[in-house]
């Protein structure tokens, strides 16, 4: 062999070495036999004096053998208000205390295990109230060690999960370690198990992309995440790649989401990290991805993803007027289908999946049609064609 051809094949076994270091971002797999189909559905329920046509703060969709349910948190009443979803009329409202041995703090996250279980979640740990809003059970729950303090994080898109039959509770873990909030090497979930008040980290940690990048992509980096079924599906806003990880095989998985439809790349933030309003139009200009989401009863994930911005639209741009594409992947992680959704009805609260499909928050701000004096919701039923 002679040198010229040997320096080649060096220059080429390089390049591939470090092209293949270098590509932070999972290849997507696309599948194309199986047909899908989708419907949309809207649920309009008419709204009393107490209630509210959003509930951003804290909610849940409970299903039983007859109806499904969405329980929400009413910031203004301190209550719980309960809506018949099949029956699309006003259930009842849970009054809450805000003082005394049944005083309920802001509740951040909540989950309803039973109509007489209702798990809620606040900054310093959580509570269990029965179908009267009395107080069952209460915990303090803090994650303590020799260099740092953390908990669970507490947020609309970060809502923690607790597995009643294992009596542990999964979520997002925070630290008090710096940089804030992905120290390096530190884990990204946790399992508090309530029984033993004992903490356990997840192996889990930052992809390669959010590990070399996250600091240089403005707000765009925040984790997102949905328990359920014993799955952690989770990603990132700023990323196509979704994340799956097995709690009983303790295993995670990886697979390339981007779409075919609307642009996926996200660029870097170059301005300075203390202007609010520069990060603010990086976060507006760039696609967003939210929670991957399973659906246990068509055995598929769901993610949502704002692309660019439509062509036509009013006002200043917001993320509301960018183009959205429903992505639906198989239990392989394999990218089956894509459908666009209409501008202007979604919120992007996300209230859960029933045997009728993916439940999603309406009354958009932006919808001319917006009625303040009904609870709107959209349930996204997909099926094979």
């Amino acid at each position: 062999m002679n040198t010229m051809k040997k320096k080649y094949i060096f220059i080429l076994l390089t390049a591939l070495m470090f092209g293949c270091g270098n590509n932070l971002k999972t290849t997507t797999k696309y599948n194309t036999t199986m047909s899908l189909k989708l419907e949309v559905d809207s649920i309009c329920i008419p709204l009393d004096s107490l209630s509210l046509p959003v509930y951003p703060s804290a909610s849940f969709v409970y299903s039983n053998n007859e109806h499904t349910y969405l329980y929400a948190f009413n910031t203004k009443t301190w209550s719980i208000d309960v809506f018949n979803l099949n029956n699309r009329l006003i259930e009842k409202h849970i009054v809450l205390n805000r003082e005394g041995a049944n005083g309920v703090p802001y509740i951040k996250a909540l989950q309803v295990l039973s109509p007489d279980s209702l798990v809620c979640f606040d900054d310093s740990g959580f509570f269990i109230l029965n179908a009267n809003g009395n107080i069952i059970c209460k915990e303090v729950i803090r994650y303590t060690a020799s260099d740092c303090v953390g908990n669970l994080e507490l947020g609309e898109f970060t809502q923690p999960f607790y597995d009643i039959k294992k009596g542990i509770i999964y979520g997002n873990f925070i630290t008090s370690k710096e940089p804030y909030p992905y120290p390096d090497g530190q884990e990204l979930f946790a399992a508090y198990h309530v029984k033993t008040q004992k903490w356990k980290l997840l192996p889990v940690y930052l992809p390669s992309f959010m590990e070399k990048y996250w600091r240089n992509l403005g707000q765009n980096n925040h984790l997102n995440m949905w328990i359920s079924d014993g799955f952690i599906c989770y990603n990132f806003t700023c990323l196509s790649d979704i994340f799956v990880y097995d709690i009983s095989k303790q295993s995670n998985t990886v697979a390339g989401g981007k779409s075919r439809m609307v642009k996926s790349d996200v660029s870097l933030y170059k301005g300075d990290d203390n202007n609010e309003k520069a990060k603010w139009q990086h976060w507006v200009d760039n696609p967003i991805f939210y929670s991957p989401i399973y659906d246990k009863y068509r055995k598929l994930y769901y993610r949502i993803q704002l692309g660019e911005f439509r062509e036509h639209f009013y006002g200043e741009p917001t993320p509301y007027d960018k183009k959205i594409v429903l992505s639906v992947f198989n239990e392989k992680l394999e990218m089956i289908s894509e459908f666009k959704l209409d501008n202007y009805k979604y919120n992007f609260i996300f209230f859960g999946v029933t045997e009728a499909g993916l439940v999603v928050g309406g009354n958009n701000p932006k919808d001319p049609s917006l009625d303040y004096e009904y609870l709107k919701l959209f349930r996204l039923k997909v099926s094979v064609l």
